[in-house]
């Protein structure tokens, strides 16, 4: 993708869209492995998968299923209801029922990050100032998990996945092309995350800053848009690679979900939207023209 990334302005109500992790630990699930045949290899700091927290599970699987194509496989039990969804063989997300305590705290994505060691990963993180909100676990075939808070109220999981991660490689439509941090300290941020992944962190405005690692661009981390509280927490949005930005997001209406952002073109010509699901959880979407080299960064 191109290396400049031109961050889009949301209004003030858009920020409610945002928000922590609710309290409490996250429900353990029988997830499949990553990557079927294993790969057992992982490269640190590779976004590897995205987990949805939605109080109405049968709604959301209706939702990203219509939308992306995507195939949804239950699991867990009535009283924990979970699902993992698939873009074809992939496995690209492990959605969670979870009744949020806070009635003003939408649903919301967040992303997984993967370590070699999420212990350490972890310990580290704590000691660069984030919150440890779940302490590392086993889940049976995907690998050891945690759950983390960076310093400024980002959601991130840590993932050390038992079969490897996939190799790095061109995103297909319907899976995760491209990962963005919104705080109100890029910098701060790209040092925290840099220091924990091993990133290599490029300059490219005074409110923007790239990320790379094993010679792939990983994510940029971005300022706040001026609209946004001064103290609105940071948040992590990630995109899917659509074949139509402006016709998927008209399907994203019809099933339900509302625009934040409306598609247009970046400075490169990269086509993005902003789309919340019918129950408040956002996430972008993303064209790619098909003579552009992927493996740069947005």
């Amino acid at each position: 993708m191109p290396r400049s990334f031109r961050w889009f302005l949301l209004s003030a109500a858009a920020a409610t869209f945002f928000g922590a992790l609710p309290a409490g630990k996250a429900i353990a699930s029988p997830a499949p492995p990553l990557t079927s045949p294993a790969t057992h290899r992982h490269l640190p700091g590779k976004f590897v998968l995205s987990q949805l927290v939605t109080p109405n599970l049968e709604a959301s699987t209706r939702f990203y299923s219509g939308l992306f194509g995507w195939s949804i496989h239950r699991l867990g039990t009535p009283e924990r209801p979970r699902a993992v969804a698939y873009n074809g063989r992939e496995v690209v997300a492990l959605l969670v029922e979870h009744t949020l305590s806070n009635p003003d705290q939408p649903p919301f994505w967040f992303p997984f990050l993967s370590s070699k060691d999420a212990d350490t990963t972890t310990a580290q993180s704590a000691m660069l100032g984030a919150r440890v909100h779940l302490e590392g676990r086993n889940l049976p075939a995907l690998g050891r998990e945690a759950i983390v808070v960076d310093p400024r109220g980002a959601t991130f999981g840590v993932l050390t996945a038992t079969a490897g991660d996939s190799a790095d490689g061109d995103a297909a439509v319907g899976s995760w092309v491209w990962s963005a941090l919104l705080s109100s300290d890029p910098e701060g941020a790209a040092k925290f995350y840099g220091s924990l992944f091993g990133y290599r962190i490029e300059t490219l405005d005074e409110h923007h800053f790239l990320a790379s690692s094993g010679e792939v661009a990983r994510a940029t981390f971005n300022v706040l848009p001026p609209r946004f509280p001064a103290d609105a927490p940071a948040r992590w949005v990630r995109f899917v690679r659509v074949l139509s930005v402006g016709a998927t997001a008209e399907d994203a209406v019809k099933l339900g979900g509302h625009i934040v952002v409306p598609a247009h073109p970046d400075r490169d010509g990269v086509m993005i939207a902003i789309i919340a699901d019918p129950a408040g959880a956002v996430f972008g979407i993303m064209e790619l023209p098909t003579d552009l080299p992927q493996g740069e960064a947005k």
